[in-house]
């Protein structure tokens, strides 16, 4: 009888570890997922919106009002890098963060010279490089 009570204690005892670490990198990975969103919509919405723009001074100001989602990002795939719980999950937050710190980067260097015969374009590379980060091979989780 003796037995089976420390077989369980024993199975308790590595299970809940376990348990506690599979359901702290399924919760990672869900942040890792919701930011790569964020960065889909920095590429498909916010840029897009930027080059709709009729003047430079309205593209400056939607770049005002999206810049603090973008800066949040860019600090959170910085936090998920350092808590990743992996190599390849450590990776992919790193690419993700360099490619949203490049275009942001890009975008206020962009809007605050204030050329805007190439804005077009260059914001069609800002779109294209956040785009590539995302096409990148996801680990396998």
């Amino acid at each position: 009888m003796w037995w089976l009570l420390a077989a369980v204690v024993v199975a308790v005892a590595v299970a809940v570890p376990l348990l506690l670490r599979l359901r702290r990198r399924r919760a990672w990975r869900d942040d890792l997922e919701a930011a790569e969103s964020e960065v889909a919509w920095f590429a498909r919405v916010l840029v897009p919106e930027l080059q709709r723009a009729e003047s430079l001074d309205q593209a400056a100001g939607g770049w005002t009002v999206g810049s603090s989602q973008v800066s949040a990002l860019e600090d959170r795939l910085t936090a998920l890098e350092a808590t990743a719980p992996d190599d390849a999950g450590r990776t992919r937050a790193r690419t993700l963060r360099d490619a949203v710190r490049t275009a942001r980067t890009r975008l206020h260097g962009l809007l605050t010279a204030g050329q805007v015969d190439a804005l077009q374009q260059d914001l069609d590379a800002v779109a294209a490089e956040l785009e590539r980060a995302l096409e990148l091979p996801q680990p396998a989780w």
